[in-house]
This record gives structure tokens, sequence and C-alpha cells, in this order.
């Protein structure tokens, strides 16, 4: 009995320090006025443009052009800045308690499903333990943490509450329209669900996919097809021109059996332990979406452009599956409950990173200082300047943002009328020598040293790993100066 104490008390202590470990690193950037993630600024930038009335989804142009996603973080980012004001706080701060809401409903379905509190902490901190592995996503100003959320909610809803088929059906619609990623949960909750009541499971298909079609139609109709553009046919082409197979074949090697490795086996010892057994139990929703989380992962992340963000999903399910593994373990082979709690101790550590290590997870007074003296810098330069790699911050200094690389690179893809117009606006302008200054980043993940009509000038910063943000796992700050060529 001591020693199960004692082993419960370490497993208390490495799952808070993950929590104290996510709070401390999400206070800090959520007061943070700069970018921690180099798509930060031009997603709140979306948002900004729902707030002043001005639409997402139009023709892309120097101005502006919208990312490959659907809207339902934007529209909810722009309610609390006419609340709060605008800033990166306001998308963080949705992000940070989306996280912490969808960890505690992952800790009470544990706890539902083991009648166990120290299981359901393992869960809730687990998921914040993800923090890492997810490539720090948690807390930004992006849309997954949000559409994790409703997701989990829709898991929720379709276990625990009356009719709460229904309930599923709106959250998961709410879900894709937040991001097309989790389109999965719509496939996960209708098999499991069929195991339990075939019926509930048929209107729960046909409510979800009916109200994502007949949205889908609705967007597209008042935005003149830019809203089926954006996210159904850019997509698409690049699906067919660059998915990476191998990317997506080997997620299984390094991930499924390399990083998350230990829970991986431990799920399926049970799933082989458990069989057909109990199919009428919430086991076949939980498992159906554990697997689709998996399919998704690996599809997404072979995406062009994919990262680890794409792993929520799956990393929200193992935090639900895995206590849940360990209990049905502990109550089959009773005399293995010890060895149990110590694999949740073992997950844990085989979690373990150092977070000084990390670049910009913790937003330092040193960045603070930096991004400062870059706003300063920036508003020295007379007229209009153009940052292709960063949204937002030039509203800082009291000039317009433009358009983003990635958004311009996306809206490129079609190669048809649209994107040759678009390519002709973007030459003729730098032709013209319409920006007085065009500022480009010091990274080395998308290269971009030169741009036509410009020559380069002088950089803004002398002092290295200052002004950064987080480009997947390396670091990026705006830095090099194009000024017009004679």
């Amino acid at each position: 009995m001591k020693a199960r104490k004692t082993l419960d008390g370490l497993v208390i202590a490495a799952g808070g320090a993950y929590v104290l470990l996510f709070l401390f690193s999400a206070t800090l950037r959520l007061i943070y006025p700069y970018e921690v993630e180099w798509n930060e600024g031009v997603v709140l930038d979306h948002a900004i443009r729902v707030l002043t009335g001005k639409p997402i989804y139009a023709a892309p142009s120097l101005d502006f052009a919208a990312f490959v996603y659907t809207p339902l973080y934007y529209y909810v980012t722009a309610l609390l800045m006419k609340i709060g004001g605008v800033g990166l706080w306001s998308g963080r701060l949705i992000s940070i308690l989306a996280t912490l809401l969808t960890a505690g409903i992952a800790g009470r379905i544990v706890q539902r499903e083991t009648h166990s509190n120290f299981l359901a902490f393992s869960g809730i901190a687990l998921y914040l333990a993800f923090y890492h592995i997810t490539g720090f996503f948690y807390d930004i100003v992006r849309m997954d943490a949000l559409a994790l959320l409703l997701v989990v909610i829709s898991v929720y809803a379709v276990m625990y509450v009356r009719q709460g088929y229904l309930i599923a059906a709106l959250f998961a619609v709410l879900a894709y329209f937040t991001k097309q990623q989790m389109i999965y949960i719509v496939p996960a909750i209708a098999i499991g669900l069929a195991f339990r009541h075939k019926k509930q499971a048929l209107w729960f298909s046909i409510l979800s996919i009916g109200f994502i079609l007949f949205s889908t139609l609705a967007f597209n109709w008042t935005t003149n097809g830019w809203y089926r553009f954006y996210t159904l046919t850019i997509p698409g082409i690049k699906a067919a021109q660059s998915f990476s197979w191998i990317t997506a074949i080997e997620f299984s090697p390094k991930w499924i059996f390399g990083s998350l490795g230990l829970f991986t086996l431990v799920i399926l010892i049970v799933m082989v332990m458990r069989g057909k057994k109990n199919t009428q139990n919430n086991w076949p929703i939980l498992l159906g979406a554990f697997v689709m989380a998996l399919i998704s992962s690996a599809m997404s992340i072979g995406n062009s452009g994919g990262y680890q963000n794409v792993f929520m999903p799956l990393t929200l399910m193992i935090a639900i599956v895995f206590p849940l593994s360990i209990h049905i373990i502990a109550n089959t082979l009773p005399e293995w409950s010890g060895l149990a709690r110590g694999i949740i101790l073992l997950a844990f550590l085989s979690l373990a990173y150092n977070p000084l290590g990390e670049k910009m997870l913790f937003a330092s007074a040193r960045q603070l200082h930096a991004g400062d003296e870059f706003i300063a810098k920036l508003k020295a330069i007379p007229g209009d300047v153009w940052i292709p790699f960063h949204g937002y911050i030039g509203t800082l200094a009291g000039k317009p943002t433009h358009v983003h690389f990635m958004a311009m690179n996306d809206a490129l893809v079609p190669h048809d009328a649209t994107s040759q117009r678009f390519q002709h606006e973007i030459d003729s302008s730098l032709a013209a020598h319409c920006f007085s200054a065009v500022i480009l980043d010091e990274e080395k993940v998308y290269r971009w040293d030169s741009v036509q009509h410009y020559m380069r000038s002088a950089s803004i910063f002398t002092t290295p790993n200052i002004f950064l943000s987080r480009i997947g796992e390396a670091g990026t700050r705006p830095d090099y100066i194009y000024l017009p060529s004679p």
C-alpha cells in the first residue's frame, strides 16, 4: 500500500509539472503583444476583417488573401475583440480556455468511465503533457484548440447526454467549420454509435453531413464562390499536386510506434483483451474516435505544409483511451495493478523535454524589448511597407498589412485566371515600387532572399535570437530590408 501511494504521488507530481508548465507558458504568451508563431498575425488579420465588416473570402489581392480554413474561429475572435479590444491576446485567450476545457472534459470522460479521480487527473495532465508533441499550438492564435474543444463536446454529448446524438451532430458541424480536419469525428461517432443504436447513428450522420453541405453551399453563395476557392479548390489541388504518401506512411514508425509507442502498445493490448466484448457501452465510440484521429493525423501530416499540430485530435483521444486502457488492465489483471500505475508514470516521463531549449516557448522581456525596437524602426520607414511573412504587426506601427506569404502562394496554386490576375498584380506592383520597403525574414524554411525591382539595403537587428517567432521547430523574424532599386 505504501509503495502504491508513493507511485501515485510520483504520477501526480509528474502530471502536475506538465500542467504548471503549460499554465506558466500560456500566461507569458497571453500578455506578449507580438507573434510567438509566424502565422498568428495573419490569423488575427482574418478576425480583424470580420470585426471591421470586410469579407474574408474575396478575390486575392496584395491587400489580403484568405487562408484555406473554414471561418468560425475568426468570428469568435472578432466577437471577443469587439468586447475587449484588438490584439493577439484575444485569439490566444480563446485557445487557452479551449485547451483547458478540452483537458477538463477529457478528464471527466475518464472519470465517468473508470470512477477514478486519479485516472481522471492523469487524463487531464496527459493532454497538457502533449503540448510539446503537438508543436506548442495549444495557446496561440490558431483555430486548432477551439476546433478540438468542439470535437470533445461532440464525443461527450453522444455518450452521456439524452438524445445526445443531436447535440453531437451540431458540435461536429461547428468543429468542421472551425477547421476542416475535424471532419474525422463524423465517421468516428457514426461508426461507434452504430454498435449501440443504429437509428441514432443514421440520424447523426444525416444531420451532420446535411448541415455541412447546406452551410457550405450557403457560404459559397454569399461569397460569390470565393469560399469554395479557398476552402475546397486550393486544398484539393494542393493535395493532388504535393500530398506525400511517404510522409503519411512514415507517421507510423516515427510517431505511432516511435514517440507515442508506449501509448500505442498499451491501447493495442487492451483492444486485443477486449475483443468484441461489451460493444454496447462507450468503448466503440472512443475506440472509433481514436482510430479515425490516427488516420486523420497521418493524412494531414502528409499534406504540403503539414506540421505536428495536426496530431492534436490523436493526442486528445490518447489522453482519454490510455487511462481507460490502464483501468481495464488493472481490473482484468489485479496482480498487475501496481505495474499499470507505473506505466502511467513511465508515460509522463517519455514525454519529458527541456522547455528552456525551445524557441519562443517563453515570451521573455528580451523578446519584448526587441519587438518594441522593431516597431520603432518600422515607424521610421516612410510610406507603405510589405512584411510578407507576418500579419498584424505592421498595424502596430500605423501601417496597413498586406497579403501573407503562405496565403499568396496558396492563391497562386490553381494556375487559373484568378491566379494569373493575382500574379500580374504582384509583379506590376513591385515594378511600380508601390512599397517604400519590403521586409523579408531570415528564416531558412521558406527561402525568399530576393525581391524583383528591389535591392537588399540593411538589416534591422544586429543581435541574434531576438524578436523571434516559431516556424515549425525553427525560429524566424522580419529582418532584411529591401528598398526600391534605381
